[in-house]
């Protein structure tokens, strides 16, 4: 750990332990950190790299290491170019996600990356293709496939549109039929199961209930009770 005061940087090189087996790739391992210990006086700036006080002070440090001539000032160097390489990169796409705006149609990732919504016509077909093969098995290659996208890119921009993942919305579109067909006193608990696209009873239960907070067999019973009239008074007899 070598730390430059006077320059508000401190650079920590973390070299391959001994013990370590080699490998194909050789040479010095490090890591850089870079902090600024004071905030620089109002109005007191360069152009270009004086905005930023940390590019300022890591570009001190590297014209300080660069000047000095010991055995380790080039290993110094190089941390110090990749820091500020990585500096520059990070800001551009800083400011990139700042003027994308709401208009742009963008959501940000938890990753801070800035992600479009899938298409309208795009998440047409989608939602149609989901509802006519709700029977079968839905994949998210061939969901990405209707859409005309790989499968990262498609999962990310219908998440970005509709707020949940694809498998999410595609449990939820199950669910949704189940209903309808569950009001239906003639259908059986398995049939419909199958219908939706379900192999078993069991995790056709498990999701119903996740969903909906009821077994199928309880939020059936309670709709019928709804629905069926009340019986009629027994007639009078005169």
């Amino acid at each position: 750990m070598l730390s430059l005061v006077h320059l508000d940087v401190a650079l920590a090189v973390e070299t391959q332990a001994a013990d370590v087996a080699r490998s194909a790739v050789s040479g010095p391992r490090f890591k850089l950190s870079a902090k600024l210990l004071a905030e620089p006086p109002a109005g007191n700036g360069r152009a270009g790299e004086s905005t930023d006080p940390v590019m300022r002070r890591l570009s001190d440090a590297l014209a300080a290491t660069e000047a000095a001539h010991d055995a380790h000032s080039a290993i110094m160097a190089d941390a110090l170019r990749l820091a500020i390489l990585t500096r520059t990169f990070s800001r551009q796409a800083c400011d990139a996600q700042a003027d994308l705006g709401p208009a742009d149609g963008a959501r940000t990732e938890e990753s801070g990356r800035p992600v479009r919504s899938l298409q309208s016509w795009r998440l047409k077909r989608v939602v149609q293709y989901v509802d006519k093969n709700l029977t079968g098995k839905i994949t998210l290659q061939e969901l990405a496939a209707v859409a005309g996208l790989s499968r990262m890119h498609f999962a990310a921009q219908f998440r970005a549109a509709t707020g949940v993942r694809p498998h999410e919305y595609l449990l939820r579109r199950r669910i949704e039929r189940a209903q309808e067909l569950l009001k239906q006193a003639d259908s059986t608990l398995v049939d419909i199961a199958l219908t939706v696209g379900f192999q078993t009873q069991a995790h056709f239960t498990t999701v119903f209930k996740r969903f909906v907070g009821d077994t199928p067999y309880q939020w059936r019973s309670a709709y019928l009770a709804q629905c069926m009239p009340l019986p009629r008074a027994a007639a009078r007899s005169s």
